[in-house]
């Protein structure tokens, strides 16, 4: 038995989101005039690790190198398009205006980015209607249940990581540009910077080949403040030497940290 996924249309996954956007998507995103923010998430990481996990490789691939303080880290980046009520590409009846050109993110949902997490229809917003079972034997598994994906879906979470790996240096430029140097800890909680969206997009049109090759050739690191509200692991991270701390309160216009 698995379970088949068909969209009721009720339109509850164009509501009140923070949509992961590839970089040509956050241009795209920010051309329109619509708010988009940026998520950093710490990786401690040992170089030179051999790469022989699955998960190992998407984290390497997904992120790029950096240090806080002695403590070798990756930084996974996340630009991300969000909203309050409904979506702003919505027109008067709940219909999406760019639906050809919509994001990877909506052409997935409600299936997962990442393979590795577990689909659970609990945590998603469709209806049961759009969960039907089914006899049929193929499809995506998923923990303990399979899921029927159709092929244009799987196809568009391949992309999804494939322009992950892509978009890598790109983010990197975006980071050093803008001076962020702030990240939560990966797992342990969530940091949003809130950019200047003029200022953002203009980083974004500059963003050229010979730029990205000469940010390749530069060495030097971001030395990044990792951000936790957890007392044990903010002293852990120290006692590795890293530059941790807990969140500054008072740059809340320009930074949300959500804890786990």
């Amino acid at each position: 038995m698995s379970t088949d996924f068909n969209c009721t249309q009720c339109g509850q996954c164009c509501h009140n989101l923070n949509i992961p956007l590839t970089v040509n998507e956050a241009k795209a995103w920010l051309l329109r005039g619509h708010k988009l923010k940026i998520l950093t998430e710490a990786i401690p990481w040992i170089n030179d690790t051999p790469l022989t996990d699955d998960v190992l490789i998407r984290k390497k691939t997904m992120t790029f190198e950096g240090s806080s303080g002695k403590l070798n880290i990756r930084i996974l980046m996340t630009l991300v398009g969000y909203f309050t009520h409904g979506c702003p590409n919505l027109d008067s009846n709940q219909r999406c205006t760019i639906y050809e050109s919509r994001p990877l993110t909506c052409r997935i949902y409600p299936f997962e980015m990442n393979p590795k997490i577990i689909l659970n229809p609990k945590n998603k917003l469709c209806p049961d209607a759009a969960w039907k079972t089914t006899s049929e034997d193929t499809g995506l598994i998923t923990g303990n249940q399979l899921f029927m994906v159709d092929h244009d879906t799987q196809v568009n979470i391949n992309k999804i990581y494939t322009q992950s790996i892509s978009d890598v240096e790109d983010k990197k430029i975006i980071c050093q540009s803008l001076g962020i140097k702030t990240t939560s800890l990966s797992n342990n909680g969530y940091l949003f910077h809130l950019v200047d969206p003029v200022k953002l997009l203009n980083i974004l049109k500059t963003i050229t080949p010979s730029i990205k090759a000469d940010s390749q050739e530069r060495t030097e690191m971001i030395d990044w403040v990792i951000y936790t509200q957890k007392e044990e692991t903010l002293n852990d991270l120290i006692s590795v030497g890293s530059h941790a701390s807990i969140p500054d309160q008072y740059k809340s216009d320009q930074e949300e940290y959500i804890p786990l």
